[in-house]
This record gives structure tokens, C-alpha cells and sequence, in this order.
């Protein structure tokens, strides 16, 4: 029984070892920050339940760091203004 423990224990290793590692490459502080300013400035916060920046900001970093941060200045945009109650 014990020798059935050690083989399964060393096939799980052999899996674990072997299993193929995405290549997920880190991004720089320098490009991440950069990136974040960028898509805050083109999609600023709203007040919850105004619109939908918070995606379109992930999407614009997201955007931002596949090209290596060589996006066009975005325009700075004024967050909409509240909906009155």
C-alpha cells in the first residue's frame, strides 16, 4: 500500500512540473502608472449608477498596456453630472 502512495505522489509531481506555464510577461511600474493615468483621464469616475466608465476604463488599460503605452493623448473629459433625485 505504501508503494501505491509514494507513485501517485511522484505522478502528481511529474504533473505539476511538467504542466506547461502561461508566458504572461510583467508589465513595468513606470507603464502600469502611466496607463492608469491615462485611462482615469480618458474615462473619469461617475457617481454609481450613471454610466459605465468603470469598464470602458479596464478596456482603455487593458488597450493601453498591449500597445506598450504609445496610445494618443486622450481629451480630458469631465465626469456627467448627477441626476437629480
Amino acid at each position: 500500500m505504501n508503494n501505491i502512495n509514494v507513485v501517485a505522489v511522484a505522478a502528481l509531481v511529474q504533473i505539476f512540473v511538467l504542466w506547461p506555464i502561461g508566458s504572461a510577461n510583467a508589465i513595468s511600474v513606470e507603464l502600469a502608472k502611466k496607463c492608469r493615468e491615462m485611462a482615469i483621464k480618458a474615462h473619469p469616475p461617475a457617481r454609481a449608477g450613471t454610466t459605465a466608465y468603470a469598464q470602458a476604463e479596464r478596456d482603455y488599460f487593458r488597450e493601453c498596456v498591449d500597445k506598450n503605452g504609445d496610445m494618443p493623448e486622450p481629451p480630458e473629459r469631465k465626469p456627467p453630472p448627477a441626476k437629480p433625485q
